[in-house]
């Protein structure tokens, strides 16, 4: 089994690349939270797409009474849109049924990759245990041969709270099972995760995409999206739709 990370969507996907593999798609802030708290208040699906424009033609083409739309473009609420990017945001009474379309600045970027995967999650801390466990599941029923954890970033960088997301998954994984091979940016994710543990928290508050979003008085979408397990769904991206896989 082999795991690889790529820190930011801005990598060269070459055809087949992602065949016969479980791919991990995380932005912690927020986009991967958001979806993790529509999906656990039953929504019935979310299509993610790049550009607002698009989100709107979807929007406009769905029946009213079970559409939602939702989005942000640096950090900010486009107009006449139901919602931003706070998980807060998409409560039950709001969302339950309803097709939820949303497009944000980095997350929906990395929401396009991987079609090819045997599997594609949408990951992060508020969903963590469940999607670790369908990964340790994946691994021992030899379903696939590769494990990628794909990193939204922002702006095209490298974000500390997906590295360190990515490193925590990983630091589980080869601690469970021996047959594991790394790669170098996996074993640098595992390592910072390692480095930063005991003061998780903190240290992802402290940093840069944190404090933008602290400044811009949404301090409680912060401390939301570092809550651990918050949101115990597991959201599958099946073509261009997420939905909610049912775990019996």
């Amino acid at each position: 089994m082999r795991i690889d990370v790529y820190l930011t969507p801005f990598f060269p996907e070459i055809e087949l690349m992602f065949a016969d593999s479980y791919v991990v798609m995380i932005d912690v802030l927020r986009a991967s939270s958001t979806i993790a708290a529509a999906l656990y208040n039953n929504a019935k699906e979310i299509i993610t797409t790049d550009t607002t424009e698009k989100a709107i033609s979807i929007y406009n083409n769905l029946d009213k009474e079970h559409r939602f739309l939702a989005g942000e473009r640096n950090c900010i609420k486009p107009s006449g849109f139901d919602a931003g990017n706070s998980p807060s945001e998409f409560k039950r009474e709001l969302v339950e049924n309803k097709t939820v379309i949303i497009t944000t600045t980095n997350g929906t970027k990395i929401f396009s990759k991987a079609k090819e995967a045997k599997k594609r999650i949408i990951a992060c801390f508020v969903n963590f245990d469940i999607v670790l466990n369908d990964i340790y599941d994946a691994i021992q029923d030899n379903k696939v041969k590769s494990i990628y954890f794909l990193c939204a970033g922002t702006n095209g960088r490298i974000t500390y709270e997906d590295s360190l997301c990515a490193g925590a998954y990983i630091s589980n994984i080869f601690k469970k099972f021996t047959d594991i091979n790394i790669t170098d940016s996996a074993q640098t994710s595992m390592d910072l995760y390692e480095l930063h543990k005991s003061h998780l928290i903190d240290f992802i508050k402290s940093r840069e995409h944190s404090q933008k979003l602290i400044s811009l008085n949404l301090e409680k979408d912060v401390d939301e999206c570092l809550s651990l397990n918050k949101y115990p769904v597991l959201p599958v991206l099946i073509g261009n739709k997420i939905i909610k896989e049912k775990k019996f």
